[in-house]
């Protein structure tokens, strides 16, 4: 049978209408799968922190951690015997002397009160031949998904969180970044601070 010229045969109007068919089956069939791709990580990518706090860089005048040189961190008494201690970060308001029988006042950051101590200290970023067992050094307290303690990531984080003093335990994981402080806690290199007295 022959068809007219300008009018499309009924078999190429089935093998296009599979052919649209087939497109869309693949399609959607394929589209599932494209989500399921997984790309290779990087083994030596650090997890990031979950913090809600934006990422900041230091101002001229303090260093990465945001502290700044007229910056102390200070305590009630020396530390003790424990396995790690708050300390708080301050700015000292009436100096060591005599008369305030050689406490120093200081104003905590973080709070805005007054606060008197005997116990205080200047610090600076630790290099790695600073980290020795035994060592005291003080810490941000925040924690990534991994359970290691990190550096704080902003000004506000920096002179709004916690901060730690605890003395070095175990240095095997330098060379991988971390060590391991009192309590078992283990603290990322970058996030260490050495005492200077």
């Amino acid at each position: 049978m022959k068809v007219k010229s300008g009018f499309i045969s009924v078999t190429a109007i089935k093998t296009l209408v599979l052919g649209i068919a087939a497109f869309l089956f693949l399609g959607c069939a394929l589209k599932p799968a494209a989500k399921d791709i997984v790309l290779p990580v990087s083994e030596n990518r650090q997890a990031s922190p979950q913090n809600t706090n934006p990422i900041s860089v230091p101002g001229e005048d303090s260093d990465l951690h945001f502290i700044q040189p007229t910056d102390f961190f200070y305590m009630d008494e020396p530390f003790g015997n424990t396995e790690w201690e708050s300390v708080y970060l301050g700015k000292m308001t009436t100096p060591p002397s005599l008369d305030t029988g050689n406490q120093a006042q200081f104003l905590c950051v973080s709070s805005g009160i007054s606060e008197w101590a005997n116990w205080w200290a200047g610090t600076s970023i630790a290099k790695h031949s600073d980290l020795i067992i035994g060592t005291e050094i003080i810490f941000f307290d925040a924690d990534e998904d991994s359970d290691v303690y990190r550096a704080p990531v902003s000004n506000r984080e920096a002179r709004s969180g916690d901060w730690i003093i605890s003395r070095i335990t175990d240095t095997s994981e330098l060379l991988h970044g971390f060590v391991m402080v009192g309590g078992g806690y283990v603290v990322r290199d970058k996030n260490i601070r050495i005492i200077i007295k």
